[in-house]
C-alpha cells in the first residue's frame, strides 16, 4: 500500500498554530508525515506558506472553509488554495442548530453544487467532511449526511469520511465507505473510547474535558487505541482507493499532542504493512 500517504490534521495543534504554524509544520515533518490538511492559515500569507511547505517537502492536501465564509467569496477562497497547492477544499456544514431544517438544507446543497462546480473549473475538489451531527437525523430511514451526498453530483462533491465521527453518531462506518467508495480520496481515521457508545450523548457540551458517567466516559484516543474497529474495516477502506489517510486525532487531554499523532502515524503505517 504504498501509494496510500498519511497526513497530519491542524485541528489537535490548532492552539500551538496560533503561536506559531511554521514550527508546528517543522514538528509534524520531524514525526514522518507527508501532509497536512489545514485549519485556516493563521495569519500566513499563502505565498510564505507554499514556500514553507515546498521548504519542508510537505503536500499541502487541503483545508477546511466555513460553508458561509465560502459562499461570500468564492473565487477568492479558491484562489487562495491555488496558490497554496491545495488540491482539495473541505466546506463546512450547516450549523447543528440549523438540522433538520428543510429550506436551509435544500439551499445548502444548491449552493455547494455550484461551489463545487467552481472549484472544479479550477482544479480543485470540493469535499463534505462529517462529524457525528449528519448521523443524528433520518428523513424516511435516510441519514442526513445520504442527503447531501447523493443530491450533489460526485464531480462536484467528493467525500471525505471520518469513521471515527461516524461510530460517535451511531452510523456503521463501512455502509458509508461501500456506499461512496468511488468519493472517497481522503479518510479520516478518528478513534475513541467510551463504555456505551449510544450513551455517548453529545460531545461538544465536553468541549476539552473527557466524559464522566453522564457521557458513558467518552474521550478522544489516538489512532488504533480507541474501540473503533479500524482492522475489521480496512477491506472497505482499501477499496476506496484512498490516497491519503489522516492521523485524525481532536484532543490529547493531559498528553503531549505531538506524542497522539506520532504513535497514530505509527499505528496506521503498521497496519498498512499488514495489508
Amino acid at each position: 500500500m504504498k501509494n496510500i500517504k498519511i497526513a497530519a490534521p491542524l485541528y489537535i495543534l490548532r492552539e500551538e498554530c496560533k503561536k506559531d504554524l511554521f514550527s508546528v509544520l517543522e514538528k509534524l515533518k520531524s514525526l514522518g508525515f507527508e501532509g497536512i490538511e489545514f485549519l485556516g492559515f493563521f495569519g500566513k500569507k499563502p505565498e510564505d506558506i507554499r514556500n514553507k511547505m515546498d521548504e519542508l517537502g510537505l503536500i499541502a492536501i487541503g483545508n477546511h472553509v466555513d460553508y458561509y465564509d465560502f459562499k461570500k467569496d468564492i473565487k477568492g477562497t479558491i484562489q487562495v488554495h491555488k496558490v497554496i497547492g491545495c488540491n482539495y477544499i473541505t466546506i463546512g456544514g450547516l450549523p447543528k442548530e440549523k438540522f433538520p431544517d428543510k429550506a436551509l438544507t435544500e439551499q445548502y446543497i444548491a449552493d455547494v453544487n455550484y461551489i463545487g462546480r467552481c472549484c472544479l473549473e479550477q482544479g480543485i475538489t470540493l469535499l463534505y467532511h462529517n462529524h457525528d451531527k449528519e448521523l443524528v437525523y433520518k428523513t424516511n430511514g435516510t441519514y442526513f449526511l445520504e442527503e447531501i451526498l447523493d443530491q450533489v453530483p460526485a464531480e462536484n462533491l467528493a467525500f471525505e469520511p471520518d469513521l471515527g465521527w461516524m461510530a460517535i453518531g451511531g452510523a456503521k462506518p463501512e455502509y458509508f465507505l461501500d456506499k461512496y467508495s468511488e468519493r472517497c480520496k481522503i479518510i479520516h481515521l478518528k478513534d475513541y473510547y467510551a463504555k456505551d457508545t449510544l450513551k455517548i450523548g453529545n460531545v461538544l457540551e465536553l468541549e476539552d474535558r473527557k466524559g464522566d458517567k453522564e457521557h458513558s466516559f467518552f474521550e478522544f484516543r489516538p489512532v488504533g487505541y480507541g474501540i473503533l474497529n479500524i482492522p475489521a474495516l480496512m477491506k472497505s477502506i482499501l477499496n476506496c482507493k484512498p490516497q491519503w489517510l489522516l492521523a485524525d486525532h481532536d484532543l490529547a487531554y493531559e498528553r503531549d499532542s505531538y506524542y497522539d499523532l506520532k504513535i497514530s502515524l505509527e499505528y496506521i503505517k503498521n497496519l498498512l504493512l499488514q495489508e
